[in-house]
């Protein structure tokens, strides 16, 4: 009874998968390059909600609403080129994929920018030490009593 039951189930599952048509082209379908677009701004933005979420519901900021404000398309819109762009897997992955480097040139980009800033703080850091304190600008003038002198002679 069970693998006539299980049977039953399988050849349900491939019959119904047969007859998938190819969506039509919708009429105001999004380009690929704007589709790229906005799922790198749906991508980077569902990330800021999950790292600072607080921050956009403070600003009353709604991930969706602003990408089809920005990008001028709604909903169902969005929903019909998606379709119609999933359909053919390898022109979808490839889609994906300029996504996926879009993404990690960005994210190279912010660290790049992070790491000249790490750079810059570590190198004044270092300035910071070697000036002598007593020489150290006292309301924009060098302090150079006699004292101070004695101070750059000894190391000298």
């Amino acid at each position: 009874m069970k693998r006539l039951i299980l049977g039953i189930l399988i050849l349900f599952s491939i019959t119904s998968c047969h007859d998938i048509s190819k969506p039509a082209k919708p009429k105001n379908l999004i380009s690929k390059n704007k589709m790229i677009d906005i799922i790198i701004d749906m991508s980077m933005l569902s990330a800021t909600r999950g790292f600072d979420k607080k921050k956009l519901d403070s600003n009353s900021i709604s991930v969706k609403s602003y990408i089809y404000n920005k990008y001028n398309i709604d909903s169902l819109q969005f929903v019909k080129s998606n379709e119609y762009y999933s359909y053919n897997l390898e022109e979808y992955e490839a889609l994906y994929e300029k996504v996926d480097d879009s993404l990690k040139a960005l994210k190279q980009k912010f660290q790049d920018i992070q790491d000249a800033e790490l750079k810059a703080s570590r190198k004044q850091d270092s300035l910071d030490k070697l000036i002598i304190p007593e020489l150290k600008p006292v309301k924009g003038k060098i302090n150079l009593n006699p004292d101070s002198l004695k101070v750059i002679k000894k190391r000298d």
